[in-house]
């Protein structure tokens, strides 16, 4: 079958434009099946967009996804829908009719000459970051360059930014803009919509943003990333001071039943690769992962964690119960991390100059699931169950195979 001509068939929509969502609906088009790919974000590729490298190999995490992206956004039976959310599902008997909600950008891109005067104007009145250039389709796309994003957290709501755009690309109202709706008739519906990290704010005994210096993961990754604003450094949030020690605390929020029960399951790893990034860069320093127990299960990893031990990580068996500032020396405080080591029985105070804490990662909910049965829809990646890419990648390759075979029964063996 060519599979660049477009089908007369129903087609399928895939709920998320993450590495797994991205594998499925590849796999769906090049078999001739239609799909129509929703993302809430601006832009495709997921939270695989926001790692430096993968594990165990240590590559780039973005080359294969963009790869993976550049050929949704090119391929004929796909079509991408970004800044777009699920809202609702009515199942019918010969089809499933979707209710998705487009969200208008507070920045028309299409009316952007980027002067750069809304950015300039926030500075100006003391709010820095909260207008950033992002991508617009792929991240570091040649061809599509980045357009600029109002953060509406960081947002005063002063609206000076409109007030200075010559061509009026910034919608005074933007706030108040309310979503489009787009109705839809597909025939199955993959969801593959990831994961959020939690809301570490009640986690108090971590101090969570009481300190420059405690880092969640994924910032510590953004942090230190080769492309980052360090350049692969590793520095003090702080006082921009290089860093001598850093621990990584695991199961934060997680494997807790105040808040995440389950074992988010990549976290152990992606500490590792972190911990060992940071021992490369700074052969000298003091690095500890604190650990309740080393998930390394996967082609590699168990020797990829033995190599970490190797190079002088330290793993601490131990969930540590509080985190919290010392007094400042030297031009900045530190931050103090209080544990049991389970091996000795001994209660220790440790100071280190960054903490990372790891776990926590919440699996994104499934509008509209609730309504389809299994003969209507597949659910694969990390909003199934915590998994890490290459485990992603296979769910959602078998998720589209089972979605075509299903659909090639509905019509006699015939596509």
């Amino acid at each position: 079958m060519d599979s660049s001509k477009r089908s007369d068939s129903l087609p399928v929509l895939v709920v998320g434009a993450g590495v797994c969502g991205l594998t499925a609906a590849l796999d769906l088009a090049r078999l001739g099946i239609p799909v129509h790919l929703i993302e809430r974000e601006g832009h495709i590729g997921g939270q695989v967009m926001r790692l430096d490298k993968l594990y165990p190999s240590d590559h780039c995490a973005f080359c294969p996804v963009w790869t993976d992206g550049a050929a949704c956004l090119a391929h004929p039976l796909i079509t991408v829908h970004r800044r777009t959310s699920l809202d609702s599902l009515d199942p019918e008997p010969d089809r499933i009719a979707a209710v998705l909600k487009v969200q208008p950008p507070a920045i028309d891109p299409e009316a952007c000459i980027f002067c750069g005067l809304c950015r300039a104007v926030c500075e100006e009145n003391g709010a820095p970051g909260t207008i950033t250039m992002q991508p617009v389709g792929l991240p570091w796309d040649p061809a599509a360059p980045p357009v600029p994003v109002i953060d509406s957290a960081l947002c005063s709501r002063c609206r000076e930014c409109s007030a200075v755009c010559p061509t009026g690309a910034v919608r005074p109202d933007w706030l108040d803009l309310s979503p489009t709706t787009l109705r839809l008739a597909v025939a199955d519906v993959i969801f593959a919509t990831g994961f959020v990290e939690m809301d570490h704010s009640p986690l108090v005994e971590y101090s969570p943003g009481s300190h420059p210096d405690v880092f969640t993961a994924i910032d510590f990754e953004a942090w230190t990333a080769e492309a980052g604003p360090n350049a692969g450094l590793i520095r003090r949030r702080s006082n921009g001071a290089q860093a001598r020690s850093v621990a990584f605390i695991q199961c934060v929020g997680a494997r807790d039943q105040r808040f995440l029960p389950y074992c988010s399951a990549v976290c152990c790893m992606h500490a590792l690769k972190q911990a060992r990034w940071v021992k490369r860069r700074l052969p000298e320093a003091s690095i500890a992962v604190f650990f309740t127990d080393l998930r390394s299960v996967g082609k590699g990893y168990e020797g990829y964690a033995r190599a970490a031990a190797e190079e002088g990580v330290l793993l601490v068996r131990s969930r540590p119960g509080m985190v919290f500032s010392l007094p400042e020396q030297n031009g900045g405080s530190t931050v103090a991390v209080r544990y049991e080591d389970m091996r000795s029985a001994e209660v220790i105070t440790a100071e280190f100059d960054l903490v990372v804490l790891g776990g926590g990662l919440a699996l994104c909910p499934l509008p509209g699931a609730s309504v389809l049965d299994a003969k209507r829809s597949e659910i694969c990646g990390f909003c199934r169950e915590p998994v890490d890419v290459s485990q992603a990648v296979v769910q959602g390759s078998s998720a589209a195979a089972i979605i075509a075979a299903r659909l090639i029964g509905r019509k006699g063996g015939r596509q």
